[in-house]
């Protein structure tokens, strides 16, 4: 067993090294846990490029919306104990914040799934520009009456539609806060941190002395898209080696959405607890309740627990979260409970899409798995006549402000014996090959895009058989639009 693990740490050491040079990142820090404890941590290359710094046991990470999943085990211990239950109604806790819309029957459950039908911008006021109030330069320290003092749009009918709202954690983190009559960050310093021994973890969310330093790519063109939409110039930002701009610390808004900075250490600390079920935090039978699936259109594809992202990955059923701070660290938590490991993912760097691929090499290295299978039979005939056609997002301009940011419409076309997909921007602009992915189920694909996990798409078909909509991997639902042409 001992030298199974020497071999798995030394494969998932050299892999990150390896992408480490290929990515040009300043460093990463990688963990692996077990049900016994920490199996490996290390963390490798620097924390600032400009000064040399190396990386350490002690250096830091922003682990941004990894937060949230230890927010949603604090709501959970308080309904072990009586004092919260996940069906009481947000209006009840929290009177003093306006909720506009069908809010009657939005509950604490609704929050942690991310399906309140709250969006990524409280209000259209600040739809244009939403990351300005996520990423702030001051510290989140106003009362939450007063950060919401145009209230909180509940766009859709709790419950109807999935979509990731860090505001929702606001809320969330607020009736927490009040349900202990105390800042969110000392609940979590007593519930999680505490117990577990994570003595180099806080929610304080301000520079530390052991904080890395955060890196990020010079703007590609979707981002140079979104400045010139907002009637912006390009930011004047200078590489520091040729490859990565240095970012700067803004402070996260709401603080419970992702505020905690952390060490690989204690991460992998936090890994072991998730294997044990949440022990030392909530009872094994409501951490069970978490990791169910509480928006799952399809297993084969992400879904969602309460507070835990879900799905399988190489084979694997899992559990757990991303999480990223703008323009500078990008976090991935991994628990697979099946083959009792978790993997730890830190990068002192926003890496785009790239990280998609970084984390899918340093998982596929920790199980010593292959890249995913894909059905080389040709597409289905049947497919190819009924999918070609334009797909758009569910109505809802808050709650789809990720999927028009990320990718926006999408076409399929045919060529041939093959479907090819292009979304409007993002990274399949230029298109992606569809390859069955699922020998008993034609409408099930994945594009060909090179990756170790390729991204997924289950097509939705109605009574007719024609192709009423998709679903992608990342809980993105589209429907289909007759009356819109493809555009190339």
């Amino acid at each position: 067993m001992r030298r199974e693990r020497d071999r798995i740490v030394e494969r998932v050491r050299s892999t990150a090294l390896e992408l480490v040079d290929r990515h040009n990142l300043p460093g990463m820090a990688i963990g692996l846990a077990s049900r016994e404890g920490t199996v490996h941590a290390e963390a490798l290359g620097l924390a600032d490029i400009e000064a040399a710094v190396p990386q350490g046991p002690r250096s830091r990470h922003r682990i941004a919306s990894v937060t949230k999943t230890m927010i949603a085990l604090c709501a959970m211990a308080l309904v072990d104990e009586g004092a919260l239950a996940v069906e009481a109604r947000v209006l009840d806790l929290l009177p003093d914040i306006e909720l506009r819309g069908p809010s009657a029957s939005l509950n604490v459950g609704h929050l942690m799934a991310h399906t309140g039908g709250i969006g990524e911008a409280p209000t259209m006021a600040n739809l244009l520009d939403a990351w300005t109030l996520l990423f702030r330069d001051e510290p989140d320290t106003a009362p939450i009456a007063h950060a919401y003092a145009d209230g909180i749009v509940v766009e859709m009918p709790p419950g109807a539609k999935w979509a990731y709202a860090n505001h929702g954690y606001g809320l969330l983190g607020e009736i927490v806060s009040r349900a202990e009559e105390r800042p969110i960050q000392e609940v979590l310093q007593r519930r999680v941190f505490g117990p577990l021994g994570m003595a180099d973890t806080d929610c304080d969310d301000r520079p530390h002395a052991d904080l890395t330093t955060g890196y990020h790519y010079p703007l590609g063109y979707d981002a140079l898209d979104v400045v010139e939409l907002l009637g912006q110039y390009p930011p004047d930002e200078e590489s520091v080696d040729g490859h990565n701009v240095r970012g700067r610390f803004q402070y996260v808004h709401p603080r419970a959405a992702g505020a905690v900075q952390s060490t690989i250490g204690d991460m992998c600390k936090y890994a072991t607890a998730l294997l044990r079920k949440g022990a030392g935090i909530v009872r094994p039978s409501t951490f069970d309740r978490m990791v169910d699936g509480h928006w799952c259109p399809d297993e084969r594809l992400v879904s969602w627990g309460l507070g835990f992202m879900r799905g399988p990955r190489f084979g694997h059923a899992s559990f757990g979260h991303p999480g990223t701070i703008l323009g500078g660290w990008r976090t991935q938590l991994t628990v697979f409970p099946d083959a009792d490991q978790a993997v730890v993912v830190h990068l002192n760097h926003e890496s785009d899409h790239r990280f998609r691929h970084i984390d899918g090499e340093i998982v596929r290295a920790a199980l010593d798995a292959s890249d995913q299978t894909r059905d080389e039979r040709p597409t289905d005939p049947g497919i190819l006549d009924a999918a070609p056609g334009v797909y758009e997002p569910k109505p809802g301009h808050l709650t789809n402000f990720r999927t028009v940011r990320e990718h926006g419409r999408v076409q399929v076309t045919a060529r041939g014996h093959e479907l090819y997909l292009r979304s409007r921007r993002g990274i399949w602009r230029e298109g992606a090959r569809m390859v069955p992915a699922d020998p008993h189920d034609p409408g099930f694909l994945a594009l060909d895009t090179g990756e170790p996990e390729p991204p997924l798409v289950a097509m939705v078909r109605d009574e007719s058989g024609r192709v009423a909509g998709l679903r992608f991997d990342r809980l993105v639902s589209l429907v289909r639009n007759d009356r819109l042409d493809p555009w190339a």
